[in-house]
């Protein structure tokens, strides 16, 4: 570490590592980038895997398991529905990391292919959809309907 970030001023050596609140490095890994990857990867730690299903989820259906999907630590919101968060994570590991498979299983739910009808007596219990009684409006980013519009007049 640096005193007030002046490399002339040392004050304590740093090593490499991982937070103590968070599972060890492996024994076997070195205390490098590679070992960190290792880390990162690790089904004993499934963090990684819990945050990439959980954007994928909240690209379909407008918000993810975990509401706060830029923020997923401790001060977080509790997931929705841990289990299924849980459950993603775990088939993303299991089918080999592939991005493909995720998506594929997130598309065949039953909650992908609900209806997007409003319906007064669910609204009233859950105005935000978290239980997911309905599908969600597709709600378009600003690049996907430039290129939407520009496939529509063949010119993409």
């Amino acid at each position: 570490m640096l005193s007030r970030g002046d490399w002339l001023k040392p004050t304590q050596s740093v090593t490499p590592g991982v937070p103590a609140f968070l599972n060890p490095l492996p024994a076997d890994a070195p205390p490098t980038r590679l070992g960190f990857a290792r880390w990162l990867v690790d089904p004993k730690a499934p963090t990684t895997a819990r945050v990439f299903v959980n954007r994928i989820w909240q690209a379909y259906f407008g918000t993810g398991i975990v509401a706060t999907s830029e923020d997923f630590g401790v001060q977080s919101d509790a997931p929705s529905h841990p289990e299924l968060l849980d459950w993603l994570a775990t088939e993303f590991i299991s089918r080999g990391w592939s991005i493909k498979e995720i998506h594929r299983l997130v598309m065949l739910s039953n909650t992908y292919r609900m209806s997007d009808a409003y319906d007064e007596k669910n609204a009233a219990i859950d105005a935000e959809n978290r239980y997911l009684w309905r599908m969600n409006r597709a709600r378009l980013d600003g690049e996907e309907v430039r290129d939407a519009t520009l496939f529509v007049t063949g010119k993409l």
